[in-house]
């Protein structure tokens, strides 16, 4: 026994048509029909953040003057006492992050 319903699929199909309608008229908070693509993205306040951050960036001295003329003197008085178990962790431990990352 074969069972035909052909007025479903139509019922069906008609239901899609009338959603489709509907989500074409319908607008959303801008007054743009949701067939139209637009996106707005506003940054005022955080491109002036990320511009005053690049201004302290770019003053910044790529070299610590201060420092290295300090570890300097040291070096050339012979003040400057190196721990040899501090390289060599500071040596591992670079090795095993650039192993790991």
């Amino acid at each position: 026994m074969k069972v035909v319903n052909d007025s479903k699929p139509t019922l069906i199909e008609n239901l899609i048509k009338s959603n489709n309608i509907k989500a074409s008229q319908r607008t959303d908070v801008q007054g743009i029909k949701n067939g139209d693509m637009a996106d707005k993205v506003e940054l005022t306040g955080t491109r002036d953040e990320i511009n005053r951050i690049r201004e302290k960036i770019n003053a910044a001295p790529v070299v610590r003057e201060e420092k290295v003329e300090s570890l300097r003197q040291a070096v050339q008085t012979g003040t400057y006492n190196i721990k040899g178990e501090l390289v060599a962790k500071s040596i591992l431990k670079s090795h095993l992050l650039d192993e790991i990352l």
